[in-house]
């Protein structure tokens, strides 16, 4: 327990709890008043930093007003202008309007005048259609007239054509009866004919059984060169393996040539990227199949072209882990790229840029070069535009810089100054490492060495050198073995030659054989089919009737026709007279018709040049009510343009009246106002919006002040009035505690004293104990490092003593406190707590303690409790703990002699 803990426990043991609470209280309260003295502080500083700033912008502040101002009567002058303009708009279309009133009283008054035209005109037209109609249904009487004369006279020529038809074929029964019969014996003779050529043909020879024999060699000489085809085969294939093997290796020599194989197996060993040639032949293969949606380039270590050799190292450095990936500019691919090389389980990326790869990248050095910077890590290589811009976005190549020097103080100044994260030289690779708050004053500098080019340099190892000797040996292999299979396939072919020529040789003599049976056999057939056609044909003929079986009916239908005849041409004569009568009144209908038709035509054309009249009128007034409707929307488009724009208020109104009222003069106006307005040059256009915010956080920090300072005189006032209550109570009480503390020390021979240690902050009041055992030392302040252990416990058992005259709790419990005492302070301190605590007044005092000294003073005052000592115990037990053990005999006597049991 320290100094301030022995006075917050001695505030607490004298009982009252007043006395605590309000130590307890100020030191509350003035921790709060320092809070707020902190507080006051700061904003008082912050108040006059704010004073001070808009102090500076002052100047500027009031050239913006004036410059404000200015603006202000030219923003007002445009509303008048705008205001005006609507005036001018509001009497044009008002001018519109009186004139397309004009227009309407004209086209209203030609209407009624065509009105009374259209009456005597429709009349006549009804009187002209009436008699047109009249001429058209005669002249359709007559083309009826004409029609049936029309179908008469068909009638009669179609008649006329039967009959003489009939007669033609009755003259000819006779002829057709001798032809059949003509034709009956002809066929009779040419059957007798064909008979005898078959008869008179030559069997058909057999050829089978040569055929036969021909056919098996021809299958023999086919099963042996299906064999050679099948051998020659397997050469061809094993030929065309050996090529394609060839290829690889030759491919595969040339690769091992190549710069970019170089650097594809260098990268494969520096980053132990496995796989990854691999995975570039799966890329190039599914780009070939154009299976991408947009351009795939990689690895991008592969794509890489340095153009300044010593920068190799920095730009391999810089973007190490980026050398093995592809870089996409579609987020598929990218997609499809990292699920194959997950399959394949390698360890390939795919970066994605979805912008402009054209575009071009802002990397410029030249600011820096006073710095000593030679260029940026951009500028010392060449690759696809595709590479450059990942490059730029995921290493930022464009903001790491390469210095010839290495000058540390200008790498410092030029990180601080210009937000440089990365500097290579010649020696180092320096980095600036921001600090994780934020801010720069906490951030760091870090140096690392440099690693020579592993990749970007394509350096060639011995495993390159060893590949290509194999790759040499075995195509030496592959080109003897295409030698051989080619001299292979060659003997084939000319084993197959002469077996091809004795095939050609044994078709041929199969194939006459086969046709002079074919021809025989066909002969034959052909003579057989025509006599049976013949014979058909003759049957046919045979059963046909005698032609002149018709006659009679002939000549009975040529008497009908007759009779028929001479009815048609009777209608006919008929048709022919009414025709003539109907044109005779189609001629009178006709020129009723002209003549009413001229006067109606006639009528209808005044009539039409008085619409036309009216339809000008009607179209002038349209275009007059157009153009007064353009105007009226365009003055009402211009009053609610300056409603939302230039919207008026009574001092805006006012205003005007102190404006010249011609358009011309304010626009004049306002450009010299703009003029003026333009020499007002003002820095910081957001000085009035800056002063304006200072101002008023002044107004509130000063504000914010004063309350705490209020707040502050106030707490102050409490706490003078808490002290002065709580304060010389307190002194009171140490004072006493003084006065015992000191005399019971000089009992025992020693000095001490208790002394109220006071300070501003009331947690740092204290009580100070300060003893002296030793005569020829000065009063010293208790502590654990200067005192004893006894010489503390002495101290403290004797302060306790000290607080059993002012406190008022109902009982203290003391233990073990005479642990690690000599025995003859034991034995003083032991008689002074038995006096203090026997005093009328003082509260109950416990003390516990494993042991006591023999012939210690006792009083009728004291009770002495001791384990094992109650009405229960066994009596084995008992017996071990008697009072003779317990305590010596003295010490009994001494309590039998004060009438004390134990």
């Amino acid at each position: 327990m320290n100094e301030y803990e022995l006075l917050v426990a001695t505030e607490r043991a004298v009982g009252s709890t007043s006395l605590y609470e309000t130590h307890q209280t100020l030191i509350a309260m003035r921790a709060e008043v320092k809070q707020k003295e902190v507080t006051a502080q700061a904003q008082k500083q912050r108040l006059d930093q704010l004073k001070l700033e808009n102090q500076q912008l002052e100047r500027d502040y009031k050239r913006f007003n004036q410059r404000w101002k200015l603006l202000h009567r030219v923003d007002v002058m445009k509303k008048k202008i705008a205001w005006m303009h609507v005036r001018e708009k509001q009497l044009k279309a008002k001018q519109l309007k009186e004139e397309l009133v004009k227009a309407d009283k004209a086209v209203a008054q030609a209407n009624e005048e065509a009105k009374g035209d259209e009456t005597p005109a429709r009349r006549r037209r009804d009187d002209a259609d009436a008699a047109k109609r009249t001429a058209n249904d005669l002249q359709n009487a007559i083309k009826r007239k004409e029609e049936e004369a029309r179908l008469a006279a068909d009638k009669l020529e179609k008649d006329g054509n039967a009959v003489t038809e009939l007669r033609e074929r009755l003259d000819g029964l006779a002829a057709a009866s001798q032809k059949q019969k003509a034709e009956v014996k002809q066929l009779q003779d040419k059957l007798t004919k064909v008979e005898a050529t078959v008869e008179s043909l030559p069997p058909v020879p057999d050829h089978s059984a040569k055929i036969q024999v021909l056919q098996q060699e021809m299958n023999n000489i086919r099963d042996q060169l299906a064999h050679l085809e099948a051998e020659k085969g397997q050469l061809a294939d094993a030929a065309h393996n050996a090529r394609i093997e060839h290829g690889r290796l030759a491919g595969e020599l040339r690769q091992c040539d190549s710069l970019k194989y170089q650097r594809m197996q260098a990268l494969v060993q520096a980053q132990r990227a496995h796989g990854l040639d691999s995975a570039t032949d799966w890329v190039n293969r599914q780009r070939a199949a154009d299976a991408f949606k947009g351009e795939v380039v990689g690895p991008i270590g592969l794509e890489i072209k340095v153009k300044v050799p010593d920068c190799a190292p920095y730009l391999e450095q810089a973007a190490w882990w980026q050398l093995q990936n592809f870089a996409v500019t579609h987020q598929e691919d990218a997609n499809m790229l990292l699920a194959e090389f997950k399959r394949q389980n390698i360890r390939s990326s795919a970066v994605a840029y979805t912008g402009d790869i054209h575009a071009p990248i802002a990397s410029n050095s030249a600011p820096y070069r006073a710095y000593g910077v030679a260029c940026s890590l951009d500028e010392v290589y060449d690759a696809h535009p595709l590479v450059k811009h990942c490059l730029a976005n995921l290493c930022s190549l464009d903001k790491v810089l390469v210095m010839e020097q290495h000058n540390m103080q200008a790498i410092r100044a030029l990180m601080e100054q210009h937000h440089i994260g990365q500097v290579f030289t010649p020696q180092l690779k320096v980095s600036y490492i921001p600090s994780a708050h934020g801010g720069r004053e906490d951030a760091s500098i870090a140096t690392s060495g440099l690693f020579p080019s592993r990749v970007l340099t394509g350096a060639v190892g011995a495993d390159i050198d060893q590949r290509k000797q194999q790759l040499q040996a075995r195509l030496a292999q592959v080109e003897a073995s295409i030698q051989q299979l080619d001299g292979q396939v060659a003997a084939a072919q000319q084993r197959e030659a002469p077996l091809h020529a004795r095939l050609d040789e044994l078709s041929g003599h199969r194939s006459q054989l086969a046709k002079e049976t074919s021809l025989a056999s066909t002969k034959r057939a052909n003579l057989n089919r025509a006599y049976k056609a013949g014979q058909t044909h003759l049957a046919k003929l045979e059963a046909r009737a005698d032609p002149l079986a018709q006659a009679p009916g002939l000549e009975r239908q040529i008497a009908r026709a007759l009779v028929a005849h001479h009815a048609t041409l009777t209608k006919q004569i008929e048709a022919a007279l009414k025709q003539w009568q109907l044109l005779q009144q189609h001629a009178v209908a006709e020129l009723v018709w002209r003549e009413l038709d001229m006067q109606a035509v006639a009528m209808q054309r005044a009539l039409d040049s008085r619409r036309a009249a009216v339809r000008l009128l009607d179209k002038a007034a349209r275009a007059a009510k157009q153009r007064y409707q353009l105007a009226e929307d365009e003055f009402k488009r211009a009053k609610q343009v300056a409603e939302t724009e230039h919207p008026l208020d009574k001092a805006t109104k006012d205003r005007f009246a102190n404006m010249p009222n011609d358009i011309e003069t304010l626009e004049e106006e306002v450009e010299t106002l703009k003029q003026q307005a333009a020499e007002l040059v003002v820095n910081d256009p957001h000085v009035v919006e800056n002063y304006q915010l200072r101002q008023t956080e002044i107004e509130g920090l000063e504000q914010q002040v004063a309350e705490l300072q209020d707040q502050l005189g106030a707490a102050q006032q409490e706490m003078d009035r808490l002290k002065e209550n709580w304060l010389p109570e307190l002194q009171r009480i140490v004072g006493l505690i003084n006065t015992s503390f000191s005399s019971n020390f000089s009992q025992i021979g020693c000095a001490g004293e208790v002394l109220l240690g006071q300070h501003e902050d009331y947690d740092k009041f204290s009580i100070q104990i300060k003893v002296k055992f030793r005569e020829e030392e000065e009063l010293q302040l208790l502590t654990a490092q200067r005192q004893s252990g006894g010489e503390r416990s002495v101290s403290t058992i004797l302060y306790l003593i000290a607080l059993q005259g002012v406190t008022v709790t109902p009982f203290r419990v003391v233990d073990e406190i005479n642990q690690g005492m000599d025995p003859v302070n034991e034995r003083k301190v032991f008689t002074q707590l038995v006096e203090a605590s026997c005093k009328e007044g003082t509260p109950q005092c416990f003390l516990l303690t494993p042991k006591l000294l023999p012939d210690l003073p006792f009083t009728e005052d004291i009770t002495v409790l001791h384990i094992f000592n109650g009405g229960f115990i066994a009596p084995e037990v008992a017996g071990q703990y008697s009072r003779e053990t317990l305590f010596g005999s003295k010490h009994m006597e001494a309590l039998q002699s004060v009438g004390m049991a134990i």
